[in-house]
C-alpha cells in the first residue's frame, strides 16, 4: 500500500493510560468507542466537526485534562476537596477499566457469542442487531470516502469535519493533507498526481492570507462585535471561498454512530467497492468494531457476505455496461459545460399533490376510508383546500416546530448540478432518496464572487483548467479513481427525491444566514420550482429565509459572544 499518513495524534505514556480504555487503539486512523456515555460522544462529535483535534485528544484535553489539572483556565470550578475527589474517583474508575476491562468480556464469552450467532445466523433475526451499536470513527480520509460512508441512511448517522471552521493550510509529516490514491500513485500519472494536488494546496494556502485582508477591508468590525467573534467571522469567510481549491482527496475526519445490523451492511457493500480507500477502511472498521461489537459484524465478511459482495459488484458492471450500449455518455470530443453555476429541475411531481395532502391532513381526524375523504377533498374549492392546509401550519413559530406526518405523503424529484462543496454540505440529509453521479470536471466549476471581486481569480481559474486536463487524461484508464482530484469548485450532478415534509426541513435549515450562499441558491432554486407547480402548498414553508447576507456567520458569532459574555470589540 502507497504511504499514507498515518495517525498524527501523540499522547504521553500517563495521557495514554487514561484514555486507552476508552477507545479501540490509539494509533491508528480508524478506532472505535468504549464505555463512554452517549451523551459524552455526542459532545465530542460536536467539537470534532470544527476542530483540527482528533476525538482521542479532545477526549483527554476536554474531560480528562479539568480533572487532572483542576486550576487550568476554564475547567470546572471546584473547591480544592472536591477536585481532589473528582482526581482520586477518575484514576480508580480508569484503573479498573485496566484490571477488569467492561462489558466486552461478556459480550466475547463463548456463551454469548454462541447466543448470538445461533439467532443471527441460524434463525436471520436481524432485530437483535437492531438493538445494539457503536460509534466508529475514520480519520485522514479522503472526501471520496466520507461521501461513499455517508450514503448509508437509516440507523447510521455521521458528523464531519467542516471545510468552514478549520483551515487547510498545514502540513503534517512534510505532506499536504491529501490522500495518496494507490492505484493512480503507482500508475504512470503518479508524478502529474502529487504535482497536481500540492499545487492546489500552496494556492489554497497562500490565498488565506491575501484574502483574509480583502475581507477585512471590505467588512469591518462591527462595534457589537468581539476580537473573537470578527476573526472567526473572517475565518469562515475566507474558508468557505477558499475551500473551492480544495480536491475531493482532502483528508477528512468523520464519526458515525450506528446500530448492528447497519454497520454490516456498510462494511458489506463498502467490502465490494471498486475503490481500494473503501474496502481498506471497511477492513479496518470490522477489525475495531470486532472488538466492541463482534457478533453483529462477523457476517460482513463472512461466506453469506461475500455472496452478497459479489451480487453488488456484478450489478454495478452490468449497469455501467448498459449505459454504455445504450449510448447515455457524451461522445469523444463533446463537452458538458454548457451550465453557468447551480441549477435545479423539477422534473417529477404529483398533479393531485393538493389533494393528498389534504386528505392526508384530515384523516387522522375523520372516520371514513383514505378513499373516501380525498373524494371528497377532490370536490372542495381552492380557497377551502388553503384553509385546512393553512390551518395545519398557521401554529408554527419557528423552523423547528416541524409540519405535521401528512406532508409526507407527496414527493419532488430535483436534477441538481452545483459544485461539489455544496454536495458535500447537502448530502448530510438523511431522511430522502439521493444518488450522485461520478464526481467529474466535465461540467465546469464555479469561480466565487469574492476570489473576483479580490482580483484573486486568475490563479484559481488557471488551477482550476490544470485539473480538467489532468482528470480528462486519467479518467480514460481510472474512471473512479480520477475523482479524488476534482476540486470542490467544480460542479456535479446528483438528484434529490423528497417528501414536502422534508423539503420543508431543508429548506428552511439551509437558507439560514449562516448558511453558505451556494447550497442557500439551491434551496432556493426548489422552493421556487415547486411554487411553480404547486404554489398552496409551497405556504407550508414558513421560515424559508430569502434575504442576502454577507456575512454569514457574523450574526451566529455574535450570539456566541453573549453566551461567553463578550459583546464589544477589544475583548
Amino acid at each position: 500500500m502507497t504511504d499514507q499518513l498515518k495517525s498524527s495524534e501523540k499522547f504521553t505514556k500517563e495521557e495514554a493510560w487514561f484514555i486507552e480504555p476508552f477507545f479501540t487503539n490509539l494509533d491508528k486512523n480508524v478506532f472505535a468507542a468504549k464505555y463512554l456515555p452517549s451523551e459524552v460522544l455526542g459532545a465530542l462529535a460536536s467539537r470534532y466537526s470544527r476542530s483540527s483535534k482528533g476525538v482521542r485528544r479532545l477526549f483527554f484535553d476536554e474531560y480528562i485534562k479539568p480533572i487532572l489539572e483542576p486550576n487550568l483556565e476554564g475547567a470546572d470550578k471546584r473547591s480544592t476537596r472536591e477536585a481532589e475527589i473528582a482526581k482520586k474517583e477518575l484514576i480508580s474508575f480508569v484503573e479498573y477499566l485496566h484490571q477488569h476491562g467492561g462489558w466486552e468480556r461478556v459480550v466475547n464469552s463463548k456463551r454469548a457469542r454462541d447466543f448470538f450467532a445461533k439467532w443471527l445466523a441460524a434463525y436471520g433475526d436481524d432485530s437483535i442487531a437492531q438493538m445494539a451499536g457503536a460509534h466508529i470513527f475514520f480519520e485522514n480520509i479522503s472526501n471520496v470516502a466520507t461521501k461513499v460512508l455517508e450514503d448509508f441512511r437509516i440507523g447510521f448517522a455521521p458528523l464531519e469535519k467542516s471545510t468552514r471552521y478549520v483551515l487547510f493550510d498545514q502540513k503534517v509529516g512534510g505532506r499536504w493533507l491529501y490522500f495518496l490514491e494507490p492505484d493512480l500513485v503507482k500508475s504512470k500519472y503518479g508524478k502529474a498526481y502529487t504535482r497536481t494536488l500540492n499545487m492546489l494546496f500552496k494556492r489554497y494556502a497562500s490565498s488565506i492570507e491575501p484574502l483574509s485582508k480583502y475581507l477585512r477591508e471590505k467588512f469591518p468590525q462591527d462595534k457589537d462585535q468581539s476580537d473573537r467573534a470578527y476573526k472567526e467571522t473572517i475565518k469562515a469567510k475566507a474558508c468557505d471561498v477558499l475551500r473551492s481549491y480544495l480536491p475531493a482527496a482532502t483528508l477528512t475526519n468523520v464519526g458515525f454512530f450506528g446500530v448492528g445490523q447497519s454497520l454490516e451492511y456498510v462494511l458489506t457493500k463498502c467490502f465490494a467497492s471498486p475503490l481500494f480507500e473503501i474496502r481498506q477502511l471497511a477492513k479496518q472498521a470490522q477489525e475495531e468494531l470486532s472488538k466492541v461489537i463482534p457478533s453483529l459484524v462477523d457476517r460482513a465478511s463472512s461466506p453469506r457476505g461475500k455472496i452478497y459482495q459479489r451480487y453488488v459488484r456484478n450489478t454495478e458492471n452490468a449497469l455501467e455496461k448498459m449505459v454504455r450500449t445504450i449510448g447515455l455518455n457524451p461522445t469523444e470530443g463533446s463537452t458538458l459545460t454548457e451550465l453557468a453555476g447551480p441549477s435545479v429541475d423539477l422534473v417529477e411531481w404529483d398533479e393531485d399533490a393538493e389533494n393528498k395532502i389534504v386528505a392526508s391532513i384530515l384523516y387522522k381526524y375523520a372516520k371514513l376510508s383514505y378513499r373516501s375523504i380525498k373524494y371528497q377533498v377532490s370536490s372542495m374549492s381552492a380557497d377551502q383546500k388553503a384553509e385546512v392546509i393553512k390551518k395545519a401550519v398557521n401554529l408554527r413559530q419557528v423552523r423547528q416546530h416541524r409540519l405535521i406526518r401528512a406532508f409526507e405523503n407527496t414527493y419532488y424529484k430535483f436534477d441538481i448540478v452545483a459544485n461539489l462543496g455544496a454536495y458535500r454540505d447537502l448530502h448530510r440529509h438523511r431522511m430522502l432518496t439521493q444518488e450522485r453521479q461520478r464526481f467529474t470536471t466535465e461540467l465546469g466549476y464555479d469561480v466565487p464572487q469574492d476570489l473576483t471581486a479580490a482580483k484573486m481569480e486568475k490563479r484559481y481559474v488557471d488551477a482550476a483548467d490544470k485539473v480538467d486536463k489532468f482528470y480528462k487524461k486519467i479518467s480514460k484508464d481510472f474512471v473512479e479513481q480520477a475523482q479524488y482530484v476534482v476540486m470542490m469548485g467544480n460542479r456535479i450532478r446528483w438528484y434529490q427525491w423528497e417528501n414536502l415534509r422534508e423539503l420543508a426541513w431543508e429548506s428552511e435549515l439551509r437558507t439560514g444566514p449562516q448558511g453558505h450562499p451556494d447550497y442557500r441558491k439551491i434551496e432556493h432554486l426548489k422552493v421556487e420550482a415547486v411554487r411553480s407547480v404547486h404554489p398552496t402548498l409551497v405556504t407550508a414553508l414558513k421560515f424559508v429565509d430569502w434575504k442576502e447576507y454577507d456575512l454569514a456567520r457574523r450574526e451566529s458569532e455574535k450570539r456566541i459572544d453573549r453566551k461567553l459574555g463578550l459583546s464589544q470589540s477589544g475583548h
